[in-house]
């Protein structure tokens, strides 16, 4: 019984020493988040920290930032430099100081890019040629004294009367044929008003 209950006590014992070592060699950082260093950071140990898109778990691994923090850090997005983590509840100038060559803002949205000198070129071609045209136009109208036969002018021809767009120029080939100058108002749209601004550019025979 004696020797019985010695091993029992000895199996104890060296259970309990196992335990303990087992215990003592279970590294620290397995319990807690893991916080990384510069030292890190330049033997390749670890990444540079993007303030603009870590996610909270990455965030906490920076010296002096626990989950608090890391929420803030998120919430103040975006950031233009390392610097504006000052507005950031619970960042001291000492904390920035302390994480500033492991973090980066390289995810903050880019500026809106300059327009390049081609570019520019090709929008100035564009309007100038858009206002050619606007003029070209213009000066389609008729001359004083130039006379359109409405019974036999184009559409183009028509369009080109005064108060007569590419509508009405259709309306009035559809109403041919016309005995007087006067029976263009029998068209839709076309008014003595009309009338007088046009009459004296337009024929019947």
């Amino acid at each position: 019984m004696r020797k019985s209950g010695i091993v029992g006590v000895v199996f104890f014992l060296f259970c309990a020493a196992v335990v303990t070592v087992l215990v003592a060699a279970t590294p620290t950082d397995s319990l807690a988040q893991k916080k990384i260093s510069a030292e890190d950071i330049s033997k390749g140990a670890a990444t540079v920290v993007d303030l603009n898109t870590a996610d909270e778990k990455t965030l906490e691994t920076l010296p002096g930032v626990g989950k608090a923090t890391a929420q803030a850090i998120i919430a103040g997005r975006p950031y233009k430099s390392v610097d504006e983590l000052k507005r950031v509840k619970g960042m001291s100038d000492k904390k920035i100081d302390a994480i500033k060559n492991m973090v980066t803002v390289g995810g903050a949205a880019p500026a809106a890019a300059m327009p390049s000198a081609q570019e520019m070129k090709q929008k100035a071609s564009s309007a100038e040629q858009t206002g050619t045209e606007k003029a070209g136009k213009a000066k389609a109208k008729l001359a004083a004294g130039q006379h359109v036969n409405i019974n036999t002018a184009t559409k183009e021809e028509l369009s080109a009367l005064p108060g007569i767009g590419p509508v009405k120029a259709q309306a009035i080939i559809d109403g041919r044929p016309y005995n007087a100058p006067e029976d263009i108002m029998k068209v839709k749209g076309i008014k003595q008003k009309t009338f007088d601004k046009l009459k004296e550019y337009i024929t019947v025979k």
